[in-house]
């Protein structure tokens, strides 16, 4: 492959690069889809010319946290060409509406929407394809149940998760997205967004009842914060106004420190029957994403508009959270969904 892209990697000593994306981009360096993979620290913003001598194409991975994004997207925008630029951003877009609206019109000033590539590799994995390729009978589905459970605890990333929460880590970008692909059917960005554009929390998020939040008992010492609200656990009952889902129940569900690391959708029947969709935790998902950046593939990310739906859905929660104590239920390590969630209906 001719004119491999130089790909440049902000953040190359998180936790996410270490785990995911340099294994990925070795894979890719072997097959000869990419070329030089150049680390950036923040003491090399004031000399990425000099680090950075390639004319050719230039993917910029931005793994750091959103509220840095802002710089760095001018600083490559001051020193390099700007046609010639591929820009990746990872979750969170923002922490709530108001900052991701000023993400995207800050990120605008300098870059086309064809230049950004919103990661969500969740959207790359072939599990998820399974789910477009299905065929049922819509007007016979009663609920859509979409959970990650997962059996790890925050593993020392205290920092990141005390600013992140569930809500902002997984609801905000994973199980949103996988819920617009169910209910539109389809991968394709104007799809997904129509979908997102209809989804609603339609209880009083004040009431507790069609939203939980919970924490894992041990988690306020980990983090050295006791009285720390960030919660670990976060399920939502949620409705979409397309007359096509009329009356079906939407259940999205993810929590830290459960009894089992598992991923599913579960389509249910009104005749009791149910299909059942396990998304695999997949090695080479983030490979399928940066091929998918270099062919220019756009369908397999988030576009602008669907990143502001999606904090959209959340606003009036994110606000309710900020004033309310009174909910947080603290759940016992290895703990399933159905416990948590029926344990916050007892008295404490």
């Amino acid at each position: 492959m001719n004119n491999k892209p130089t790909f440049i990697i902000f953040g190359a000593s998180g936790d996410l690069s270490r785990r995911y994306l340099l294994p990925a981009l070795k894979n890719m360096q072997d097959m000869n889809y990419v070329g030089a993979v150049i680390p950036i620290s923040r003491k090399d913003y004031g000399n990425l010319k000099d680090l950075i001598t390639s004319d050719g194409e230039k993917i910029f991975h931005l793994a750091i946290p959103p509220e840095a994004v802002s710089d760095v997207v001018k600083i490559i925008n001051d020193d390099f060409d700007r046609e010639n630029i591929k820009i990746m951003l990872e979750k969170p877009f923002g922490k709530d509406l108001e900052s991701a609206q000023s993400l995207v019109e800050h990120v605008d000033q300098y870059f086309s929407e064809h230049q950004i590539y919103r990661v969500d590799h969740y959207l790359a994995k072939q599990s998820m394809q399974n789910v477009v390729n299905e065929k049922w009978q819509k007007e016979n589905i009663a609920e859509i149940e979409i959970f990650a459970s997962e059996k790890i605890d925050i593993e020392g990333r205290v920092n990141f998760y005390e600013q992140t929460g569930a809500l902002k880590d997984f609801v905000q970008s994973h199980l949103l997205e996988m819920a617009a692909v169910v209910l539109s059917q389809s991968f394709k960005m104007d799809d997904r967004y129509e979908a997102l554009k209809n989804l609603e929390i339609v209880c009083d998020v004040g009431d507790h009842k069609c939203v939980k939040r919970g924490q894992y008992k041990g988690y306020r010492e980990e983090v050295n914060n006791p009285k720390s609200m960030t919660e670990t656990f976060v399920s939502i009952n949620m409705v979409s106004n397309d007359k096509t889902w009329k009356g079906v129940s939407i259940i999205l569900s993810t929590g830290k420190s459960l009894s089992e690391k598992l991923t599913q959708i579960v389509i249910k029947y009104k005749d009791g029957n149910k299909k059942v969709f396990n998304i695999e935790h997949e090695a080479d998902a983030y490979e399928r994403v940066i091929k998918a950046v270099i062919e220019g593939r756009r369908d397999l990310f988030i576009s602008s508009g669907e990143i502001l739906e999606t904090w959209r859905i959340l606003d009036n929660l994110q606000k309710s959270w900020q004033n309310s104590e009174g909910d947080l239920i603290i759940y016992e390590k290895g703990s399933t969904i159905e416990e948590v969630i029926n344990k916050s209906e007892n008295p404490k």
